[in-house]
């Protein structure tokens, strides 16, 4: 059958997918979907518990997976307890850091896990915020 005639059982043909992103733009992160910052802190730094994340959120109804706390000036925190992950906004403690690598302040988070702090980057693919990916710049230590 024909892309257009869809399969012998009736089901619908494959949606196509979109290929990939020709660059990849620094974001706002304070412009993003919570939802699709914490999908892109998984892939990037607990790619293995993507999957299950993925199954949770589609088991859930009436609340999120992850946990979101407004803070002051803009800044966020948003806290996914069943990976012991966290993204958060406020970045001022290491504002020297982000300045030295020449990124833009707004695009910078700092994301924790187990074992490990760092900070990273929210980037857009083709400067779709539908399509992010977080890129780990620099480890640092964190008293909290």
């Amino acid at each position: 059958p024909t892309a257009a005639q869809g399969n012998a059982d009736g089901a619908a043909p494959p949606a196509p997918s979109k290929p990939p992103p020709a660059s990849w733009d620094p974001a706002d992160a304070r412009g993003c979907d919570a939802e699709l910052l914490v999908i892109a802190a998984i892939q990037a730094f607990n790619a293995a518990g993507l999957r299950r994340y993925l199954q949770r959120r589609g088991k859930v109804t009436g609340f999120r997976c992850y946990e979101y706390e407004p803070r002051d000036d803009n800044d966020f925190r948003i806290n996914v307890p069943s990976h012991a992950l966290s993204i958060d906004t406020d970045v001022s403690k290491w504002m020297a850091e982000i300045k030295e690598a020449n990124v833009p302040e707004g695009s910078v988070v700092l994301v924790k896990a187990i074992g490990m702090a760092a900070l990273a980057t929210v980037e857009a693919g083709d400067g779709d915020k539908s399509r992010l990916r977080l890129v780990k710049k620099l480890e640092v230590q964190c008293d909290d």
